[in-house]
């Protein structure tokens, strides 16, 4: 384990991306530390790294509006499509915001269903990306005032992490959209497609994907994406699920891929978060998004098989 201050190794000192900012206001003050580390194949070859990032200060001229995005691209062409997302989401959402200029619950969750349904149509329509098999995910927040709204498709994900009473506590804000899931599974199978786990060797088995009725195709692991034309055709959606939270604690939001989750559960990024004092600085923020990647990096390599993409954003919002 890497403990704070420690150097990352090597390949993250040469491959990683970092972005770090600090914004005050009269609530509360944000500061955001940004990562992402790409992937490599089964015989330790750097892959193009698929995930995108999106951040966003001062959204629609507003000091205490704030837009942060992970994007994880799969399939041939999936990092142009997260790529295309990060950049195009942001100002559609900001474009609608400003057009209506919204602050009803209701309203402003309506407007990043329609930011997220024009963006997809663009996609599809306006880009020469070859995207029937190939899509992205998108965990979306967006921070105005004191209220968080997460709109997300797919399996990344973001949570709100609190400490309260020396306790530390985590709130999901958002889900991931598996295609077994109840409802997720219902719209599928009605619309035609399977929902199955892939047949190796004889046997069903891995994570349950998402195939045409007579085709064995495109075996997608998520029932919500950009992209993915040919799944669309039997139930996968573009639309957003979106979920609305107060802060009411100090805390932390911390939005990943799945090459984090996929390794990292919420005590060990709690046990990271112990090693801060407050107030948090920007320094500190770097240090605690490190050790974050550090440890992410560190499980995935005492694997011999591949290592998928990890792209984190670490919020800091003091209240």
């Amino acid at each position: 384990m890497l403990n704070i201050g420690d150097k990352l190794p090597s390949i993250q000192k040469h491959h990683m991306k970092r972005i770090q900012t600090e914004i005050q206001y009269e609530e509360c003050v944000v500061k955001v530390a940004a990562k992402t580390l790409p992937g490599q194949n089964i015989k330790k070859k750097l892959k193009i790294n698929q995930d995108s990032l999106a951040i966003k200060q001062n959204l629609c001229n507003q000091n205490n509006w704030h837009l942060f995005g992970i994007f994880d691209g799969h399939g041939q062409n999936g990092h142009l499509v997260s790529q295309f997302v990060s950049r195009h989401l942001p100002k559609a959402i900001e474009n609608i915001l400003l057009q209506n200029y919204v602050t009803n619950p209701n309203l402003l969750s309506k407007s990043l269903q329609v930011a997220f349904q024009q963006v997809e149509q663009d996609l599809v329509d306006k880009t020469n990306i070859a995207c029937n098999f190939s899509g992205s995910t998108a965990v979306v927040i967006l921070l105005i005032e004191s209220r968080i709204y997460c709109a997300n498709l797919g399996d990344s994900r973001a949570v709100f992490l609190y400490k309260f009473q020396d306790l530390w506590y985590n709130r999901p804000l958002s889900y991931d959209h598996k295609p077994n899931k109840n409802f997720e599974f219902k719209r599928i199978i009605r619309l035609g497609g399977r929902v199955e786990q892939s047949l190796i060797d004889g046997k069903r088995q891995g994570p349950f994907r998402v195939w045409l009725t007579n085709e064995d195709v495109p075996g997608l692991a998520m029932s919500r994406s950009f992209g993915d034309v040919a799944a669309k055709s039997v139930g996968v959606i573009a639309e957003p699920e979106i979920l609305r939270y107060k802060i009411q604690n100090s805390g932390f939001i911390l939005l990943a891929s799945d090459g984090l989750w996929d390794k990292m559960d919420f005590e060990s990024i709690q046990k990271i978060l112990d090693h801060i004092d407050s107030p948090i600085t920007q320094l500190d923020m770097e240090l605690i998004a490190q050790k974050i990647l550090g440890e992410t990096y560190s499980k995935w390599d005492r694997k011999d098989s591949g290592r998928d993409d990890i792209t984190l954003i670490l919020v800091h919002i003091q209240i």
